[in-house]
C-alpha cells in the first residue's frame, strides 16, 4: 500500500492510498460491494472521505493537479465509527 499527500487548489490537505483486497482468508469479510473487487483509492482529509475505483494506473506518479481531479471523481463514503 502506497500513501501520498497533496494539497488541493482550495488549500485542503488530502491523504490518498490504495486498497487492494486480499482474498482467501476464510472470513465473511471476503464479500465486497460489487465493483470494488479490483481495489480502490481512498482519499481522506479531516472532514471528508472518498473512494475511487478502479485505481488509476498513474496515481503513484500523478502530479497534485491530477490527484485533485481523481479526488473530484471519487464518491463520498461515510467514515466508520470506532465505537
Amino acid at each position: 500500500m502506497a500513501l501520498r499527500s497533496f494539497t488541493d487548489s482550495t488549500g485542503h490537505e488530502w491523504r490518498v492510498w490504495n486498497i487492494v483486497p486480499q482474498y482467501g482468508t476464510g472470513s465473511d469479510d471476503d464479500t465486497l460491494t460489487p465493483g470494488l473487487e479490483g481495489g480502490w483509492l481512498c482519499f481522506e482529509n479531516d472532514g471528508d472521505k472518498r473512494r475511487l475505483c478502479p485505481i488509476p494506473d498513474d496515481w503513484e506518479t500523478a502530479d497534485p493537479g491530477q490527484l485533485e481531479r481523481y479526488c473530484g471523481q471519487a464518491k463520498a463514503v461515510q467514515r466508520r465509527s470506532l465505537v
